[in-house]
C-alpha cells in the first residue's frame, strides 16, 4: 500500500504545474517533498536542454517539435513532463513558457559553465531523440568528452574543450642581450578528460540545482 501511494505521488508530481511544483520544492512548504524537488529540477533541466537543442534541429533540417508527441511518450522530455506543454505541442508551439521560466530560473542559478555544460549533456541524453537525427545524443560520455565542442554548440555554449588557459608574460633576454616580455600560455586542460568526469560534474551540479529548488 505504501509503495503504491508512493508511486501515485511521484506521477501527480510529475503531471503538477510547474508553479505549484516549485512552491511544493521549497522546504518552507508546509507539504515540501524531497521528490518535488527532484522533479522541479529534472524538469528545468530537460526543457532547457530542449529548448537550446531546437537551434540545432531546425539548421540541420530536423523536426522542430518534440520527438515524444510523434511516439506516444509524455511530451516536453524524458524525465518530466505536464499537461500545458503537450497542449502546447498539439498547437504547434515550440517555445512553451514552461520552457521560458526553466531558462530564467537556471540562469539564476548561476552554475559555472563546466557544471551548466556537465548537467545539460546529462539532461540532453535522457531527451528522447527522433532516430532519423542519427542520435547524436545516444553516444557514451567517453564519445562526448572527446568531441565535446560539437556537443557544446549545440547546447549553444559555444565550442568549449579546454579551461585554464589564461596567458601569463615571461620576460626573455635575446642573444643580444635585449630583454623583452613575450606571452605564455598556461597549459590548456581539457575540461572533461572522460566521460566519467561529464557524469561526475552532472551528479554535483544537480546537487546544487537541488539544494536551490529548496530555497
Amino acid at each position: 500500500m505504501v509503495l503504491k501511494e508512493v508511486g501515485t505521488m511521484a506521477r501527480n508530481y510529475e503531471h503538477m504545474g510547474i508553479r505549484e511544483l516549485r512552491e511544493r520544492a521549497r522546504i518552507s512548504h508546509p507539504e515540501h517533498d524531497p521528490e518535488a524537488g527532484r522533479v522541479f529540477v529534472d524538469r528545468m533541466l530537460d526543457m532547457e536542454a530542449e529548448r537550446l537543442t531546437w537551434h540545432w534541429h531546425e539548421n540541420q533540417g530536423y523536426q522542430p517539435f518534440s520527438s515524444a508527441a510523434t511516439l506516444g511518450e509524455q511530451p516536453g522530455g524524458g524525465t518530466a513532463s505536464a499537461d500545458p506543454l503537450a497542449m502546447a505541442y498539439d498547437r504547434g508551439i515550440r517555445i512553451h513558457r514552461g520552457h521560458e521560466y526553466a531558462e530564467a530560473w537556471l540562469a539564476q542559478a548561476r552554475l559555472r559553465p563546466r557544471a551548466r555544460l556537465a548537467v545539460l549533456i546529462r539532461a540532453a541524453k535522457l531527451h528522447p531523440m527522433p532516430t532519423q537525427q542519427g542520435q547524436p545524443w545516444a553516444r557514451p560520455y567517453d564519445f562526448i568528452a572527446e568531441h565535446l565542442p560539437i556537443y557544446s554548440r549545440m547546447l549553444q555554449m559555444g565550442s568549449l574543450a579546454v579551461m585554464g588557459d589564461i596567458a601569463s608574460v615571461v620576460l626573455v633576454e635575446s642573444p643580444a642581450g635585449i630583454k623583452r616580455r613575450i606571452p605564455n600560455p598556461a597549459p590548456s586542460v581539457p575540461i572533461f578528460k572522460n566521460g566519467m568526469a561529464i557524469k561526475n560534474a552532472a551528479r554535483e551540479a544537480r546537487v546544487q540545482l537541488l539544494l536551490l529548488a529548496q530555497i
